[in-house]
């Protein structure tokens, strides 16, 4: 559908730009990390029990921009590179699926954090965060190899192309939640990121009704310094 497509351009235009305007205004820093991602997958006749989900190692870099709105309240947009992704194997009448996927985001979290001791960038302290993001799939890869009886039937790898070849969703979002603790201005936190969006549903409304399903999921471990 052309229309949603055009729509999605320009809410991810008008998210960005006010992203950063925002971040124009606030205290910068950088961080890096890795993320422990994974793809939750359901199809029409397998369920999520009969899958075996299996984690892969990615990185996590970007920026993170503090607004304190208070002596303990900080609004903290970011703007990050992230992959996600998984293994996923499951068997049918017999044969043995693998599916491997890895996708790299450009993705734009706004956490409302709660600080917790070294407001001023001294000292130690601890913080809860939590909030929406919007992610926008910049390229990824794929394999998949059946099996049955010890014998390979399929065994393929292309790239994702986020149109009808693939018919994987080029956008994602959903929330996350996060805690850490603070040395100064180094900044140590643990995240855990819940997509939302239905990466095969292309529905015109995008209304996530539809089977299969795949969607991801991640925790993420990030060092950070504030400038």
């Amino acid at each position: 559908n052309k229309i949603t497509i055009v729509m999605k351009k320009i809410l991810l235009s008008i998210t960005f730009g006010a992203f950063m305007a925002a971040a124009a205004t606030a205290q910068v820093g950088i961080k890096a990390g890795a993320s422990f991602a994974t793809i939750s997958e359901e199809d029409e006749n397998v369920s999520q029990d009969d899958i075996e989900n299996r984690s892969i190692v990615a990185p996590v870099i970007g920026l993170t921009f503090g607004m304190n709105v208070g002596d303990v309240l900080t609004i903290q947009p970011e703007l990050l590179y992230t992959q996600n992704g998984g293994s996923n194997t499951f068997n049918v009448l017999g044969t043995e699926t693998k599916t491997s996927y890895r996708i790299n985001y450009l993705e734009l979290p706004v956490l409302v954090k709660l600080q917790l001791g070294n407001s001023d960038g001294e000292g130690i302290g601890f913080h809860l965060a939590a909030g929406p993001w919007l992610g926008y799939a910049l390229s990824g890869k794929y394999t998949t190899k059946t099996t049955a009886d010890g014998n390979v039937l399929f065994d393929t790898e292309d790239n994702f192309t986020f149109d009808d070849k693939d018919d994987t969703e080029r956008i994602n979002y959903g929330m996350l939640g996060s805690a850490g603790v603070s040395f100064g201005k180094a900044v140590l936190d643990l995240r855990y990121n819940y997509g939302f969006n239905n990466l095969l549903d292309r529905d015109a409304d995008n209304t996530n009704d539809n089977k299969p399903v795949r969607q991801t999921r991640s925790v993420a471990l990030t060092l950070g310094w504030m400038f």
